[in-house]
């Protein structure tokens, strides 16, 4: 009888026993399924300083990798504009020695979009930041190598932050036949602003711009945005080296757009070598380009 008790006590210790480690398994999924999702969760990981460039802008690894590059990092960066959030992408060839660029790029309401890109021949860049290089009040950009080299870029001066969104992936950072003076150098054809001008003289016989396009082009479809003034006549296209295409522009002010050769598309350099003014005069002007 004795016996026959201790049985039943034993079974029914048992059974509160797997009750309750039933309840604890039920209780397990209601805590995961209360973990932020969603946008809650890219709040919170901003609010930690987590940003990855898998979550808020996957499209650029693809764009990178499919070029035959490597994403080196990708983060937090200083914005000087209001409601707007400031990121940085650094990426190299897969050795990391050789090559590689910067993106600046600019997040609004959940938006990425890239606003400055510059691209190095002959160094792999390992870090980005701003610092101050006039005392001017705007941030300049310091960019330092994987073998310590440093680039130095004033605001102002070679570039800006306040460029509008692009979606094109040219580089801005090449080389132009001299300008005019200072304050129309080349970066000015990238600056966001239609009013403000890159100008040379085709007096010495043509006026260029040559760029970057360290991924390619997905189109091929070059813009041209001309001034009032200085309208550009003709233009003689090269590709890594090639000439593929010579287009002629109309003598008026605003965007023009033209199809290039499919072999630009593919091109890694571009060079527009610029041969006539309309109207005459020997300094040819250009407000904005683009390639995408």
């Amino acid at each position: 009888m004795q016996f026959k008790k201790f049985t039943l006590l034993v079974a029914a210790f048992c059974v509160i026993a797997l009750t309750f480690s039933a309840c604890g398994k039920d209780d397990q999924p209601a805590k995961e399924e209360a973990k932020p999702e969603g946008v809650l969760q890219e709040i919170s990981k901003e609010a930690l300083g987590v940003v990855t460039i898998d979550d808020e802008f996957s499209e650029a690894r693809d764009l990178v990798e499919g070029a035959g590059f490597v994403v080196a990092s990708y983060g937090d960066f200083p914005s000087q504009e209001v409601n707007k959030k400031g990121r940085v992408l650094v990426y190299t060839d897969k050795g990391g020695t050789k090559s590689g660029g910067v993106v600046y790029l600019k997040k609004t309401s959940g938006i990425v979009a890239q606003s400055w890109h510059w691209y190095f021949d002959g160094m792999a860049p390992e870090s980005v930041k701003n610092v101050e290089l006039n005392n001017d009040g705007l941030w300049d950009i310091q960019i330092t190598g994987k073998k310590g080299e440093v680039e130095e870029f004033t605001q102002d001066d070679s570039f800006t932050l306040f460029a509008r969104d692009r979606s094109d992936w040219l580089a801005m950072n090449g080389t132009s036949s001299p300008p005019v003076s200072g304050e129309f150098g080349m970066w000015k054809c990238f600056d966001g602003d239609t009013t403000t001008a890159w100008k040379s003289s085709v007096a010495g016989g043509e006026a260029f711009v040559e760029f970057f396009t360290p991924f390619g082009s997905a189109g091929g479809i070059l813009s041209i945005n001309t001034l009032k003034t200085g309208q550009p006549g003709t233009c003689v296209v090269s590709a890594d080296g090639k000439k593929v295409d010579e287009i002629e522009l109309k003598p008026v002010a605003g965007r023009q757009m033209f199809q290039l050769n499919d072999k630009a598309r593919k091109a890694t350099t571009i060079r527009l070598v610029f041969g006539s003014v309309h109207g005459g005069g020997d300094v040819v002007e250009v407000g904005e380009l683009s390639l995408k």
